[in-house]
C-alpha cells in the first residue's frame, strides 16, 4: 500500500532505481528526476533544468516531476511554462504549498500566481463522507476490508497483528481469525464470495512489519482460503519460486480469483476447480500494480499502477491504458472497485492530498470521460487505502496509519496511534 508523503516518493524513487533498472531505458524518468535533484545541490542549473525537462518529457502524469519541472523553468527564467504547470497541477486538485517554496519567489507577486494558489486550496479539500464505525484497536493497522450481504457483516484484516476481525452493524468487533492463525501473512486485501460463503485473503509478510515475523519470511505473498461458517482454513496459495512477492489486491470472477504481485508487476489467477495459481499477465510498464477489479460483465480487469489504470481483457489478456483527459490523473491509486461503469478509486498518491474519486468509464471501457472527487483530505485521513461498496455506498478505511513505524520497523507507542475509522461515502449523488 502506498503513503501519499513526498519522503515516501524520495523512498519509492530509490526503489525504483535498484528494483526495475533493468526494465525501463537507461534515462528512465525516475533517474533523471534523481540525478536533476543532484544538479541542483551541485548548482549545475543546465543541467539541473535539463534533465528535470527529460523527466517530464517522459512523465508528465506525474505531478511530483511536473513540480519539479516548474521549479527548473523559474530557475532558467521561463516564468510563465512554470505558472502553467502550477496552473495544471491545480486544475487537477492538489496544493503543494507552492506560496511558501521560495523556489516560486520569483512568481509570488504575480496575480496570475495567486489565483493559482487560491484555485488549489479551494480544489484540495472536500468533506463528504459519514463516520460509519470503528475498530478501537489503535495497533490494528488495517489491510482490506469487505461486506457479506448474508451475513451483514464486514471484515477487516490487521496487518501488524495478523489477524481479522469481524465487525456487525451495530459496531460490534470480534475476532474472526486469530494472530497468525494458520500461518495467517499480513492482509493487504480481503474478498467474500458469497455464492460458497468463503473468504479469501492476500497476504505479504513485511510490509509493513507485522509483529511477529521472522527474517527469512520478509518478501513472501500467499493467498489464503478461508470457510466463512467454521472459519477453517481451506488452502493455502503459495509460490514456491526463490523470487520475492508482494501481494497487493485481489478479485473474484467466475470460477477464478486474480491477484496483483506488486514485486513482479504480474497479475496472478487461481483456478478455484483445479486448485492452482500460475501466472496471468505480466506487463513490464504496470509497474507496482496495487488495486484491482473487474467489470460488472466478467470482460474486463481494471488494475492500478505506477503509470495510472490498466484495462486487461479476460478473453485474449490483451492489456492498454486507459485514456484520459489531460486535466485529471490515473496515478497514485490504491484501493479500486467497479461500480455502474465507473471506477471509484482511493487516490493517496498521486500529490500531497489524499481523496477519493469517482472516474466515469466510456461505453467501450477504454478511456476515463468524466473525473469526480468525491472526497479530499478529510481531517480523518492518515493514508486512506481500500474500501467496499456496500448497496449505493463505499466503505473506506480512512486512516492506514502505515507511516506510524520507526525506521527500525517499530511500531509507535499507544498515544501516537488512532483507532482505525471507516468512512461511508454515497456514490449516486
Amino acid at each position: 500500500m502506498v503513503i501519499s508523503t513526498r519522503g515516501l516518493f524520495m523512498r519509492t524513487l530509490f526503489f525504483l532505481l535498484i528494483s526495475v533498472s533493468a526494465l525501463l531505458p537507461a534515462q528512465n524518468p525516475f533517474e533523471a528526476y534523481t540525478l536533476s535533484k543532484q544538479r541542483l545541490v551541485e548548482k549545475d542549473t543546465a543541467g539541473y533544468f535539463y534533465l528535470a525537462e527529460q523527466a517530464y518529457t517522459l512523465a508528465p502524469y506525474n505531478l511530483e516531476i511536473s513540480l519539479n519541472y516548474a521549479r527548473a523553468c523559474v530557475t532558467m527564467g521561463r516564468h510563465i511554462r512554470a505558472s502553467n504547470l502550477l496552473q495544471y497541477i491545480a486544475d487537477i486538485g492538489f496544493d503543494y504549498s507552492v506560496e511558501s517554496d521560495s523556489s516560486f519567489a520569483p512568481l509570488w507577486k504575480q496575480s496570475r500566481f495567486k489565483q493559482i494558489v487560491s484555485k488549489a486550496k479551494e480544489k484540495s479539500t472536500l468533506t463528504a463522507s459519514n463516520f460509519a464505525f470503528a475498530v478501537k484497536e489503535k495497533d490494528f493497522i488495517p489491510g482490506g476490508i469487505a461486506y457479506d450481504l448474508r451475513q451483514q457483516k464486514f471484515y477487516i484484516g490487521s496487518m501488524y497483528k495478523r489477524k481479522i476481525v469481524g465487525v456487525q452493524l451495530d459496531g460490534t468487533v470480534f475476532d474472526f481469525i486469530g494472530e497468525s492463525q494458520d500461518g495467517l501473512f499480513s492482509p493487504q486485501s480481503i474478498k467474500i464470495d458469497a455464492a460458497r460463503n468463503h473468504l479469501w485473503v492476500a497476504g505479504t509478510l513485511g510490509t509493513p512489519r507485522a509483529k511477529t515475523m521472522n527474517e527469512n519470511e520478509a518478501g513472501r505473498s500467499a493467498v489464503f482460503h478461508f470457510d466463512l461458517g467454521n472459519r477453517q482454513l481451506i488452502k493455502k496459495y503459495i509460490l514456491t519460486d526463490t523470487v520475492k512477492h508482494r501481494f497487493n489486491d485481489l478479485v473474484l470472477s467466475g470460477g477464478s480469483v486474480y491477484v496483483t504481485d506488486g514485486e513482479s508487476s504480474t497479475i496472478y489467477v487461481i483456478n478455484k476447480e483445479a486448485q492452482t495459481i500460475a501466472p496471468l499477465y505480466r506487463w513490464e510498464w504496470m509497474l507496482f500494480p496495487k488495486g484491482i477489479t473487474v467489470s460488472s460483465d466478467q470482460k474486463y480487469l481494471f488494475v492500478a499502477h505506477w503509470a495510472g489504470i490498466g484495462r486487461i481483457s479476460l478473453a485474449d489478456t490483451q492489456a492498454m491504458n486507459l485514456q484520459v483527459k489531460p486535466t485529471t490523473t490515473l496515478t497514485g491509486v490504491d484501493g479500486l472497485a467497479f461500480y455502474e461503469n465507473t471506477l471509484i478509486a482511493v487516490q493517496n498518491a498521486a500529490g500531497p492530498q489524499s481523496r477519493v474519486m469517482k472516474f466515469e468509464l466510456s461505453k467501450q471501457m477504454d478511456a476515463v470521460i468524466k473525473a469526480t472527487v468525491l472526497e479530499s483530505q478529510n481531517p480523518l485521513y492518515n493514508i486512506p487505502t481500500t474500501g467496499t461498496i456496500v448497496d449505493d455506498e463505499f466503505y473506506l478505511i480512512a486512516n492506514s496509519q502505515l507511516k506510524n513505524f520507526d525506521a527500525q520497523g517499530t511500531i509507535f507507542p499507544q498515544e501516537k496511534l488512532q483507532p482505525t475509522y471507516i468512512l461511508k461515502l454515497k456514490l449516486n449523488n
